[in-house]
């Protein structure tokens, strides 16, 4: 969630602004994440009828088939970007990838990424 103030004061030569915005947010850590018994996940998608999930290589090959299953018994559109993994891939090339496939997409303003993995992907898609 994310919460924006700001204030606007006449100076002697113009204006001064000041501004801050609060973003809060919660990790939520669940074993079986991709069993279709458990709604969870799918849950926060179901308002948007969809999800796009940026993750790496790896974690794909891992884990990529029972995700498409999950959200496939959701009855959810699920789009997925593979993203190179390691430090050199920790690029600009990379988060524009990542910016390209959201706009293709057509994500929503507040609608939710998926974001699967850690380390480069939550460095860079975070």
């Amino acid at each position: 969630m994310s919460d924006m103030n700001a204030t606007v004061k006449e100076t002697k030569a113009g204006f001064h602004v000041e501004g801050y915005e609060k973003i809060e947010y919660d990790f939520t850590f669940l074993d079986g994440v991709f069993d279709k018994q458990n709604s969870q996940l799918a849950d926060c998608y179901e308002r948007w009828g969809r999800a796009l999930a940026v993750m790496d290589s790896n974690i794909f090959d891992m884990y990529g088939e029972q995700m498409q299953e999950y959200f496939d018994h959701h009855k959810l559109e699920l789009q997925i970007h593979k993203t190179m993994i390691g430090e050199k891939a920790k690029s600009i090339e990379t988060l524009l990838s990542i910016v390209d496939s959201m706009n293709k997409f057509g994500v929503y303003r507040k609608e939710p990424v998926l974001v699967v993995g850690g380390g480069l992907v939550t460095d860079v898609a975070g």
